[in-house]
């Protein structure tokens, strides 16, 4: 299990740098530098979100106190989270049965990655990814859904579903102040093949 979590952590790491690599020069639109960083860090980040996917699986025991928000606005929030766990999981564990080292390279990456052969699942992630990108700010434009959130935390925390809550946030914030998503969503959606390579 220890081995497990460290390629894990290895790939989040990994695919995280490489995501701000192909995509700086769209984060480093001003507009977009904050939804740039909650794309890197809270989506894709380098670290352990077991606690946050655990709390996503329970959502709907929390949203009642938050205003503004119905658990069918974030279904397919919750869908791209599940489906990047499970696609994290099986490239993790591809590395570890190629016996690659812990600091592998992006030819090795690449390989696995085609040799896994789930262009459904992945189509569906791209979906999914732009899908999320528009629905969380059209959310983001209520002014009642950010009082709740960040009146919540307390609430959130008590209930066992803080880092839940501030995924949820951190998205509120990083949206609130963009004028427009269309160029940032269809631009992470065009920029990945259907291999998720840039073309």
């Amino acid at each position: 299990m220890e081995t497990f979590r460290k390629y894990r952590i290895a790939l989040q790491v990994f695919q995280s740098n490489r995501l701000r690599r192909d995509y700086n020069d769209l984060a480093s639109i001003p507009m977009y530098e904050p939804v740039g960083e909650f794309f890197f860090e809270e989506l894709y980040g380098p670290r352990d979100f077991s606690e946050r996917d655990d709390n996503a699986r329970r959502l709907q025991h929390f949203l009642h106190i938050v205003p503004g928000v119905r658990l069918r606005d974030v279904e397919e929030l919750l869908d791209l989270i599940s489906i990047t766990a499970h696609l994290d999981d099986g490239l993790t564990l591809k590395l570890i049965d190629a016996g690659a080292p812990i600091t592998f390279d992006e030819p090795l990456y690449e390989r696995l990655y085609r040799e896994a052969d789930n262009y459904d699942e992945r189509m569906r992630q791209l979906e999914l990814i732009r899908s999320c990108l528009l629905n969380v700010f059209q959310l983001s434009r209520s002014g009642l859904l950010g009082i709740g959130l960040e009146r919540s935390g307390l609430i959130a925390r008590l209930a066992g579903f803080e880092a839940g809550h501030t995924f949820l946030l951190a998205g509120y914030r990083a949206l609130r102040n963009v004028n427009e998503i269309d160029h940032f969503a269809t631009t992470i959606y065009n920029g990945v093949n259907v291999l998720g390579f840039r073309t």
